[in-house]
């Protein structure tokens, strides 16, 4: 190719296989890393072309020429978070549902539903630029239904505890990292940047969500959820003279993780050469989330068929119990939620940034 930018490369399309072949292909790559990106290009067989400028923004550094290199700035970037990057984009706004079965202790059974957003107004994944530049992620929906072992069935008093579940919507909106300042008071060697970092509003629902029966519905970013009582347990009710099969116990809860003033992260030379990774500050977001909102959930008692019977004195005996159920299975719930964000990259009301080159007129923002 001769004459020819990296913006007019950029503005090409290429599969994640293709991305892959063309890293694997790379001068100087060491040959384990060189094998893995082969083997990954052989086994993606995806056929979904994605933009190349959705993926990286070189900014006034896209308008060299192949082969030429920006004075004083090396682009580097990881090759693993650029093909996650790329995968994502292939997939689009998709979800993924898995039945995970009874790995947790005192669980039934496990589903979980994942889906990924594409980045708001196609916001790339590396950006080079001045001032003012801008990466955001994607959003992220995650839907967990967790079938909990009653045990004993037998709460006294003619009641019976027939199932218990946990139903748990997360939904975590983009985060978003601005390049704000590039400076170098007195000299290359005192090189700072500075990038105002805003993590994502992060919700976390413990009920019932108007897409729960729509995985199109679910996918759709377009349009927010709506959350409202679900199903919770199932009661019966054995009496001398009465006797009611199945009581609905409904009831919901919700958190919403807001600390979305941004948040300066400044950046000098030695941890720009590092590519140290900083994390905005959060509140006080612990491993013991499920368990807040189990203390938060507003229960309610329907006996189904029968109109006009006031059963709400049950809920002294079954709110107790239920809770009580679902204490036992929050922190092991807590983990495989945590550990799930974490293997997507995901920080509730936390954002990562990392700076991988600068000069004083420019940076490289990866988020």
């Amino acid at each position: 190719l001769t004459g020819v930018s990296y913006s007019d490369v950029l503005a090409s399309k290429a599969t994640v296989g293709q991305i892959a072949t063309a890293m694997a292909n790379v001068p100087g790559l060491g040959n384990t890393a060189k094998v893995a990106l082969q083997t990954i290009a052989s086994k993606s067989t995806g056929t979904v072309q994605i933009p190349l400028s959705h993926l990286v923004d070189l900014g006034s550094v896209g308008k060299l020429g192949l082969g030429q290199r920006p004075a004083g700035l090396g682009v580097d970037a990881s090759a693993l978070g650029m093909l996650t990057a790329a995968a994502g984009l292939a997939n689009g706004s998709k979800q993924v549902d898995v039945a995970l079965g009874a790995t947790i202790p005192g669980v039934l059974s496990t589903t979980l539903a994942i889906a990924i957003g594409e980045p708001p107004q196609s916001s790339p994944w590396l950006a080079v630029g001045e001032a003012g530049t801008v990466v955001r992620t994607a959003q992220t929906r995650i839907k967990l239904l967790v079938t909990v072992g009653v045990g004993n069935p037998n709460l006294g008093g003619g009641i019976s505890l027939l199932s218990v579940k946990l139903p748990l919507n997360v939904e975590v909106a983009y985060a978003e990292a601005k390049l704000t300042d590039i400076s170098c008071p007195t000299g290359p060697d005192s090189l700072k940047v500075t990038i105002a970092a805003k993590p994502g509003i992060a919700a976390v629902n413990l009920a019932a969500s108007d897409a729960d029966n729509s995985p199109t519905a679910f996918a759709d970013f377009s349009n927010p959820q709506s959350f409202s009582d679900a199903n919770i347990a199932d009661v019966s009710l054995n009496l001398l003279l009465l006797k009611i099969p199945l009581i609905l116990v409904k009831g919901s809860a919700g958190a919403d993780i807001t600390n979305v003033s941004p948040t300066n992260l400044v950046f000098n030379k030695t941890e720009i050469a590092a590519k140290t990774i900083k994390t905005t500050p959060t509140r006080d977001i612990t491993q013991t989330l499920t368990t807040s909102l189990v203390d938060k959930l507003s229960l309610s008692v329907n006996a189904l068929g029968i109109l006009g019977l006031d059963i709400t004195a049950l809920l002294g005996t079954v709110k107790p119990a239920v809770t009580t159920l679902l204490k036992t299975v929050t922190a092991p719930v807590d983990t495989l939620l945590y550990n799930l964000l974490d293997t997507l990259g995901v920080h509730l009301g936390e954002a990562d940034v990392r700076v991988t080159g600068a000069t004083c007129g420019r940076a490289v923002l990866v988020q």
